[in-house]
């Protein structure tokens, strides 16, 4: 299964979310983090890496042809053992490279894995090699402010978000508000029901506001039990409603947290490849 996660403006967390979702997926399934955000990835500096490797080396390695599963040689580990594809330093480098995209499109398509996709904040006409990635998605997730101008941005997108592959599902997240319930309603927002009405698309129950646990899946130290916050426990369920409902066509991630949802994937799987590991970072060794 492949997920992509886009943002119509600003900057309302796709990483963050991307991170913890990759997290969480079923430890018996591969799962890859692509940071394809034309803008510039973040991750490696947020979690203090250096690499050597990522998608600007596999960018020039497709030009001499990529093999069979040569997209792990280009890959490293978050801490714990989430396989990354770190991304791109800016807009000019992702437009520079629109040439090699087709053949990483083609790669990551029949990579024999899960694919988490971190598209950032989309650029008009989904520029910067972004929209052959997008379109391998079964699902395309957009983080959505549920405030008044956030939802008027994402009216404005949807005819852009909708126009892809018909395959492809389109699931509208609001972002975490101080202030929401588990139901979805919140003095400070609209809720999941309110966007959904008015935008006639299927939309998910809302991120939990959970910042202690969004910082750390961001890099930051913490003493927490990652796998214990909401946010963690809300990736868990989020991915199992995803991967369940991958052969039923459901469009809603499930009400409730829940405890049943699988272990997080925080334990690098064995991939046979010479990934990176980032073993010097303050959230090294987070709970399963």
């Amino acid at each position: 299964m492949i997920v992509g996660l886009v943002s119509v403006k600003g900057s309302p967390g796709v990483t963050t979310t991307a991170c913890a979702l990759g997290a969480a997926w079923p430890t018996d399934r591969k799962v890859l983090l692509v940071e394809a955000d034309p803008f510039g990835g973040d991750l490696a500096a947020q979690f203090g890496a250096a690499p050597n490797v990522g998608l600007w080396s596999l960018l020039a390695a497709s030009r001499r042809g990529l093999g069979e599963g040569a997209v792990w040689e280009h890959c490293s580990f978050l801490p714990g053992g989430l396989p990354v594809l770190f991304g791109l330093t800016s807009t000019d480098q992702a437009i520079a490279n629109e040439a090699a995209w087709p053949a990483v499109a083609d790669a990551l398509g029949s990579l024999d894995a899960d694919i988490v996709i971190d598209a950032g904040r989309l650029l008009p006409q989904f520029a910067g090699g972004v929209r052959l990635l997008l379109d391998l998605a079964e699902v395309l997730i957009a983080l959505c402010v549920p405030t008044l101008a956030g939802i008027v941005h994402l009216k404005a997108s949807l005819p852009s978000l909708q126009g892809g592959p018909q395959s492809r599902r389109l699931l509208v997240l609001p972002t975490a508000t101080k202030g929401f319930s588990s139901t979805g309603f919140s003095s400070t927002g609209y809720s999941s029901a309110e966007i959904a009405s008015t935008l006639n698309v299927a939309v998910a129950s809302p991120i939990p506001h959970d910042p202690k646990a969004a910082a750390a899946f961001g890099g930051a130290p913490t003493s927490i039990r990652i796998d214990k916050s909401k946010l963690a426990k809300w990736a868990r369920a989020s991915v199992n409603d995803l991967l369940s409902s991958s052969a039923t066509h459901s469009s809603d991630f499930l009400d409730g947290p829940g405890d049943s949802a699988p272990d997080m994937n925080l334990l690098a799987p064995s991939l046979g490849v010479n990934a990176q590991t980032l073993s010097a970072s303050p959230t090294a060794g987070m709970p399963r």
